[in-house]
Parts: structure tokens; sequence; C-alpha cells
């Protein structure tokens, strides 16, 4: 009787073990992948070819969710907030991550160093120094040279804040030069009046005026990358042309809250890097003007620390603040 309860006992440990692995298998349901911006952006269309890719991958959906306000804050801090069982994800960038926590005056209501887990880069891109089609500038060094003259010139941004005004400020911090920044409602509004000569150059991230460029309404003078840009190696960097320390990258990346299990981010880190390298994956990515990711979780906290680092020693040295 005695070895009959023990072997009974035994069954129901083992069904019990297996019923618990089977409910711990991750995604055993739906992930939502919260996107900070609107529907279509950037941001928004990447994610969502990531998404497809892990969905596909690991048997389950990962649903993008777009939660937009405050300049990606709101969805960044909804995501960061959640649970960290892994079924809610957050598609960082440089807003809400490393540029607002530095600079906004008004304290963001989460620690980036603390509350995130970065996951991996879905894809970068660098910035464009692009002027019009009709500017009398042809390189990085006639910009210069003009500045240097006591010329005014002005720098457009996509708002206050932005990648392309962080940019602006950067440039003007580094060269020296006076620059007048105009900042506008978005990249399109100011692509056009870039276009109509309103302003001398924009430093936008590169598929903003990728196809501009294409057509030759603008002309890429330079871009932020630390190394040429592979989708257009023909064109310098700002540090070749003259501009030492301008390296900066728009990015958009998986993340997770704090105290995520380690399995689960290697799992989805794993699956998203090996989707970054498939051919047709990397073709999609290319075309939208962008570079793949799937770094690893190390590589990618040492590359959002280092552009920390780049805008508060520019917030220190110029008294960068934004509302």
């Amino acid at each position: 009787m005695k070895q009959i309860t023990r072997l009974l006992c035994a069954s129901f440990a083992l069904a019990a073990a297996t019923s618990s692995f089977a409910q711990d298998k991750y995604p055993s349901r739906t992930v939502r992948v919260i996107v900070p911006f609107a529907v279509g952006g950037a941001t928004d269309v990447l994610t969502r070819v990531a998404a497809g890719e892990l969905s596909k991958r690991l048997g389950q959906s990962f649903v993008v969710e777009n939660v937009t306000g405050a300049g990606g804050l709101i969805g960044a801090q909804q995501a960061i907030k959640s649970k960290p069982d892994g079924y809610t994800l957050l598609a960082g960038s440089p807003g809400p991550i490393t540029i607002m926590p530095v600079i906004s005056r008004t304290p963001v209501n989460y620690d980036v160093e603390k509350d995130v887990v970065p996951i991996t880069l879905i894809a970068d891109s660098p910035g464009a120094m692009v002027v019009g089609k009709g500017s009398r500038y042809k390189t990085v060094q006639e910009v210069l040279a003009a500045g240097k003259a006591g010329g005014r010139l002005t720098c457009g941004s996509s708002g206050v804040g932005a990648f392309s005004h962080i940019n602006c400020e950067l440039f003007k911090s580094l060269t020296g030069i006076d620059v007048v920044h105009v900042p506008y409602r978005g990249a399109a509004p100011a692509l056009v009046d870039l276009v109509g000569g309103q302003f001398d150059f924009i430093i936008e991230n590169y598929p903003s005026p990728a196809k501009l460029i294409e057509s030759g309404e603008v002309r890429a003078l330079a871009v932020t990358s630390a190394r040429r840009f592979g989708l257009r190696p023909e064109t310098p960097t700002l540090v070749e042309a003259g501009v030492a320390g301008h390296v900066m990258s728009a990015w958009i990346g998986l993340m997770a809250p704090a105290g995520t299990p380690a399995d689960i981010i290697q799992l989805i880190q794993r699956e998203a890097a090996e989707a970054m390298r498939d051919p047709a994956v990397s073709k999609r990515m290319n075309d939208m003007g962008v570079m793949p990711g799937g770094n690893t979780p190390a590589d990618f906290a040492a590359y959002l620390n280092n552009e920390r680092q780049t805008y508060r020693a520019l917030s220190a040295k110029t008294g960068l603040k934004v509302d």
C-alpha cells in the first residue's frame, strides 16, 4: 500500500511539474509591444516588422499597441511600469529613452537606467545633414566657412527636443558657429520649407529625407554616424567633414520593464537577432532607409549609456533644456 501511495505521489508530482512547465513556457499568450508614437511613423512601421517576425518565430501574437502623447513619454511610462513578465514590451527610441530624461525640465516618471531592460536594437540610422537643391552650399566645409565668416545660418528641425533639434544644438556646440534654430511640427513640413529655401540646412533622421535625396530635391552633405553609412557610402561623415565629435544615430529597440526574467530577455533577443539577419528582413529594413539591428542586451545598454553621456555633456555645455 505504501509503495502504491509513493507511486501515486510521484505521478502527481510529475504531472504537476509538467503542467507548470507548460504554463511557464514563454510566450503562452499574446505579447503587447507598446509603440509610444502614432501609427505610420518610422517607430511604428519598423516595430511592426519586428513584431511580425517574432510572432512567426515564437508561435504567439506580438501585437503593436500605439500609446501616444508627450513626445513618447506616456507610452514609454505605461510599458515601463507594466508587470515584468515579458508580456508587455516597449519599442524604445531616443526621445523618451535617451533625450528627454536628460534635457527635460520636468523629470520623467521613470528611471531609464534602473526601470528599463534593453533587449536589442531593431534598427538604426544616422542623421543626414541636407540642404535644398538650390542651396549655395555644396559641402560641410562651405557651411562652416560661411558660419565662421559671420554669415547668418539657420537650421531647421522637426520640433523642439526632436532628434533634428538635438543635432542642430550639437553642431552649434562643436563648431562654435551661431546657428538659428527653426522648429517645425514634424519632419515633413520642415523638409518642404528646406526645398523652398526657407532655411539653410537640417540634420534629420536619414529615412525622412531619403526619397528627396534620391530625387535630387535635397543634397546630403554628410551623415552623423561614426563610420560611413552602409546605404550611402559615398557621403562623408560629419567627423570626416571637420566636425569632430558629431556622432549621433536614431534608433528603435525592444525593451522590457526591469525585473523581466533573464531567460525571456535572452529568448526575445535571440529570435529578433536571427530575424534581423534574414536577407528578406534586412532588405525590407534597407528599403526603409535603416540598418537592421540584433545586438546583445549588454551591447545595447552600452550604446544607450553612450548616448545619454553625449546628451548630458551637451546640456551641461549649452544649458539646453526643454519643457
